[in-house]
């Protein structure tokens, strides 16, 4: 009797997941179970990095450790401080083996076969000098750096106050947060340092008109018969000119004095303007939901700064330094969103845009360009997108204005019923991404200049969309994965990486869509122009997204499962001899694999769950190191 013959197949992980297409139409190597891990632009899974918590100070997951041969002559326990009787270096003590310790936070480089010491009392000897991730094993090696990350992990704790993060922003490089204080009776600015949050300090502002001289950022005024000083810090120009009739706000420190609301303000004994109010404490208020853009209306590298607002006090501007309070001039001054285009600050208030005058971020009155505009819905996002237009988007429609000022902006419908939920939508590219009722739904240019297309990307996952949407609490995008991501308040939330299938002659781009579960409630997103994100918890812990390999020291469950492979003859009964998994590994790795027959058809045996180990990326025959451990590099065999 003749034996069929064996059979090579290979199948490309591609796609993302498909919960909704009949199995047997779902091409082979695509997943009906993703749970963190992520798709790549070019094919195949990767498991998502993790978070860790965040306030500037350093990263655990950039943490070492110390590795060393050592001889006891008294007690070390984990946590004890050693210090070089020679070097005179400390490092806080992670392991200690029967031989041998662990330590991290080293200050500096111990000598060679020094003794060591805690709390002045010689304990020790090193044998040798302490490696640098010296464990002689993967797995142990994984996990001292695991107990170091740990270490630096407790030193990081929330920005003080009470309740969530309300939002923020980076700028240069830096994060900045809002959270209410203790007695959540106002908001604090917090910025992130090396040493941890530290409050921002907020100015006092003082308004003023008739600004027939001119006055600078770094003066000192003097007001007339109050005989009151301070240090100008920042000149809000509101309207007029200088030398004629300029009229604004100035802030203000270092003051001496009680200002009064009448009389004249004088820099070097000449009369420069006259006050127009008291000086008061600028001071935000508790609550709200923050969103923030970076833009520079003025040309110079020193006038990149923050505009924000968040639905419960008035819009502003920082520049790491000073906070100005933005007056726009509505009745109720609470934006909820922001938007700079083309030289405009914009600021949405429920179903209203307005915009400042050109170029001029605090002037807000219809003589020098500024304008306003109604959507008959709550306006969910403000976003430049391709072609030099900014979308303006409403919880059911899409418009789109274009121009270059007041003079000839022009609004036109995108979509009459095609919007997005608050927080969903992100620029990606030359697209825009958002959820609306529709699903994840894809903005992008068509060929008529100006003009756009939309489409749903996400009908394979829409019942995943559908329960992600009444949890949407923010969105990001990853311009280096080419990836787009929304989440949940729950810590639910999806993942979608634009890439590009063939359709006959022509390649398409499509969206390949994962998920992902964090263990913990989300309050807000912070997305960052660098390509960081950062999760703000309810509880008012600030997270770097995507950092690390643990969710915040825990271990971060994930699994895929790909659709059944009938190998093009799904009524065939086969036998499967081995199967072989091509994957690159950075460090330490264990997967588990388990087959499934025909559906999970309980008549055929189950296969034993299989356990493997991974260490490093693989190489080249005769060209790199392979290491043997349970996978061989960057191939693992199941039989």
């Amino acid at each position: 009797m003749k034996m069929p013959g064996v059979r090579v197949e290979y199948t490309k992980i591609i796609g993302g997941m498909d919960v909704v297409s009949p199995a047997l139409s779902i091409p082979p190597g695509k997943a009906e179970l993703a749970m963190n891990y992520e798709p790549g632009d070019l094919g195949g899974l990767r498991r998502i990095d993790g978070y860790e918590r965040f306030n500037g100070m350093p990263s655990p997951s950039d943490a070492t450790y110390y590795w060393c041969k050592a001889a006891f002559v008294g007690a070390v326990a984990v946590t004890d401080t050693i210090t070089g009787v020679t070097s005179t270096e400390t490092a806080e003590v992670i392991e200690v083996g029967s031989d041998w310790l662990t330590v991290t936070k080293a200050s500096g480089t111990f000598t060679a076969d020094e003794d060591f010491s805690v709390g002045g009392i010689v304990v020790g000897s090193f044998d040798g000098l302490p490696a640098e991730k010296g464990h002689p094993s993967g797995a142990d090696n994984a996990e001292a750096l695991s107990l170091a990350a740990d270490v630096y992990r407790a030193d990081i704790a929330k920005p003080a106050g009470s309740g969530p993060v309300r939002g923020g922003g980076k700028l240069n490089g830096t994060l900045y947060v809002f959270r209410d204080n203790a007695l959540a009776t106002a908001g604090v600015l917090w910025k992130a340092t090396t040493a941890g949050w530290v409050e921002v300090e907020l100015f006092h502002e003082i308004g003023f008109n008739t600004g027939v001289g001119l006055i600078e950022e770094g003066d000192t005024i003097t007001q007339d018969v109050s005989g009151a000083t301070a240090l100008v810090k920042r000149v809000v120009l509101e309207s007029g000119a200088w030398g004629a009739d300029a009229a604004g706000r100035l802030v203000i420190t270092d003051i001496t004095g009680t200002f009064n609301a009448v009389n004249d303000l004088l820099v070097g004994a000449v009369v420069q303007a006259t006050a127009t109010s008291l000086a008061t404490q600028i001071t935000i208020e508790p609550g709200g939901r923050y969103s923030t853009v970076n833009y520079n209306f003025y040309g110079s590298t020193a006038t990149y700064r923050m505009y924000g607002c968040g639905g419960v006090d008035r819009g502003f501007e920082f520049d790491g330094t000073v906070y100005v309070p933005i007056d726009t001039g509505m009745e109720t001054d609470k934006p909820n969103l922001v938007s700079c285009f083309q030289g405009h600050l914009f600021f949405a208030f429920g179903g209203s845009w307005q915009h400042s005058g050109t170029g001029t971020p605090y002037s807000w009155a219809p003589a020098a360009g500024a304008n306003e505009g109604g959507v008959g819905e709550t306006i969910t996002a403000l976003v430049p997108v391709a072609g030099q237009v900014l979308a303006i988007i409403g919880e059911r429609g899409s418009r789109q204005l274009s121009g270059t000022s007041v003079i000839d902006f022009t609004l036109a419908t995108i979509s009459a019923d095609v919007g997005s939920v608050a927080y969903a939508a992100q620029n990606l590219g030359s697209d825009t991404l958002m959820l609306s009722d529709h699903g994840i739904t894809r903005l992008s240019a068509a060929e008529a200049y100006g003009n756009f297309e939309q489409g749903s990307v996400s009908r394979a996952i829409q019942p995943l969309v559908d329960t992600l949407k009444p949890k949407v609490v923010g969105s990001t995008v990853y311009r280096s994965r080419n990836q787009y991501r929304v989440y949940g308040s729950d810590g639910s939330g999806l993942i979608g990486t634009m890439s590009s299938e063939k359709n006959g002659l022509n390649w398409v781009p499509v969206v390949y869509f994962t998920q992902f579960q964090y263990p913990i409630s989300l309050n807000c997103i912070v997305p960052c122009d660098d390509d960081t994100t950062y999760l703000c918890d309810d509880e008012g812990m600030v997270y770097q997204a995507d950092k690390g390999s643990s969710f915040d020291g825990e271990d971060i469950e994930a699994y895929f499962r790909t659709t059944f492979n009938h190998m093009k003859s799904p009524t065939t009964v086969k036998s499967f001899l081995k199967a072989s998994f091509e994957m690159s590994v950075d460090g330490y790795s264990v997967i588990r694999v388990h087959p499934e027959f025909s559906y999970g058809d309980t008549r055929y045996a189950r296969h034993l769950l299989q356990e493997e180990e991974s260490l490093g990326p693989g190489d080249r025959w005769n060209v790199g190191s392979w290491i043997k451990t349970g996978c061989r590099s960057a191939v693992c065999r199941l039989h």
